[in-house]
């Protein structure tokens, strides 16, 4: 498959029970679909399974480093450019905690923002929508679309499932 050519089948449901089930049903094959819906549906998600992400890693990732820049900063100011005040210790840590929590909640923060940014971009060329299915309106108000990305040999397969399944409009594209 070509990155950004769209090659699979996608259909329009009108009832949730259709939908969910023509999705199960697909899973069971060993493909993931696509959902379109016009609102969240728990009964969606549960159909779709329990998806993986790298976001809480990143997150992860961003917010420790965010914090390790939140101690260590001050901590290489004070120590460049000491200024000791009677007995106290130059580099203490907690006047620094407020730092590090300030930054870890900024570097989380801004860094997920961009990762989501960056991984909708790339997911939207590696798992694309076929240009009819964008522009098909109900989607937004009162119809389910279920997208297939699937190799020419499986096309009939997926086409029969959501046929079967009650599904008002079935689409091949090659």
């Amino acid at each position: 498959m070509v990155m950004g050519n769209f090659t699979g089948v996608w259909g329009i449901f009108e009832y949730m029970d259709e939908t969910t089930e023509t999705i199960e049903q697909i899973r069971e094959k060993g493909v993931q679909p696509t959902v379109i819906t016009p609102c969240p549906r728990h009964e969606i998600d549960h159909a779709l399974g329990n998806p993986t992400t790298v976001l809480p890693w990143i997150a992860l990732f961003f917010g420790a480093l965010g914090c390790f820049v939140g101690y260590s900063l001050p901590a290489w100011t004070a120590s460049d450019w000491v200024l000791p005040v009677s007995g106290k210790p130059i580099l203490a840590i907690p006047p620094y905690t407020i730092i590090g929590f300030e930054l870890t909640v900024l570097f989380t923060t801004i860094f997920t923002l961009i990762s989501i940014a960056l991984l909708g971009i790339i997911d939207s060329f590696r798992f694309p929508i076929p240009k009819a299915a964008k522009k098909y309106r109900r989607f937004q108000r009162d119809r389910f679309g279920v997208v297939v990305r699937c190799d020419a040999a499986n096309l009939e397969q997926f086409e029969t499932i959501m046929k079967s399944n009650g599904a008002e409009e079935v689409h091949v594209e090659k």
